[in-house]
């Protein structure tokens, strides 16, 4: 996965990172219907915290790539509107400037350039479009988790009880793995289409030409 909300710590508690890691495990112990039931309410809020810890990291991520967005799309018209202005100054002063337009057209052209390879932009979007699908399937989650505290299960064997729960906690779990698994997918083709994008330019361009000493025939 890429970026993170942060590494688990010993105590439960969060490190700020970049790697997007699973919480630590919990413990459970299984010796007394009492101790089952606090496995299963373990196992929920673990994987509440899972979610929870990747909203906070595409949220983050959101702030960090739309910053990036726009300091390039402002530069980019900056520059783009210097390199068009400066050749009609020259043309009306007289002065021999319009050298000067090419190079702002082109700094405008490296900046789009970047934010389509590095994805900024793509990847603001992304982020954004990640971020709220968590959250739905956090908020579907636990409306179905009250839903079941709210059934009455008297009667019920204890063993269908904790399936059923574990059924809601495993179908999260594999949501919001989904999730991640696809988000990053789209990332990595993206990235490679840029770099190979970046590749056929390089291709594409002429070969410097030699500059030996050969008589022309």
């Amino acid at each position: 996965m890429r970026g993170s909300a942060g590494a688990v710590q010993p105590d439960g508690g969060k490190a700020r990172g970049r790697d997007l890691r699973s919480r630590e495990f919990p413990v459970l112990t299984t010796g007394t219907p009492l101790e089952r039931q606090e496995s299963v309410r373990a196992l929920r809020a673990w994987a509440e915290r899972e979610a929870e810890d990747a909203i906070e990291w595409y949220l983050e991520d959101k702030r960090l790539n739309r910053l990036g967005s726009r300091v390039i799309r402002g530069l980019m018209i900056v520059l783009a509107t210097t390199g068009t202005v400066i050749p009609l100054a020259g043309a009306a002063t007289g002065a021999e400037v319009q050298s000067w337009g090419y190079v702002f057209l082109a700094a405008a052209a490296g900046c789009k350039g970047f934010d389509y390879f590095f994805g900024l932009s793509t990847a603001w979007m992304r982020d954004v479009t990640a971020a709220q699908a968590l959250r739905g399937e956090l908020n579907e989650f636990r409306l179905a988790w009250s839903a079941e505290l709210l059934r009455d299960v008297t009667g019920e064997p204890e063993q269908a009880v904790i399936a059923r729960r574990l059924t809601l906690i495993g179908g999260f779990v594999g949501r919001v793995r989904a999730h991640l698994e696809s988000e990053t997918a789209d990332w990595a083709a993206e990235f490679r289409a840029g770099l190979q994008q970046v590749q056929d330019q390089a291709v594409a361009l002429p070969a410097p030409r030699a500059t030996g000493t050969t008589a022309e025939r």
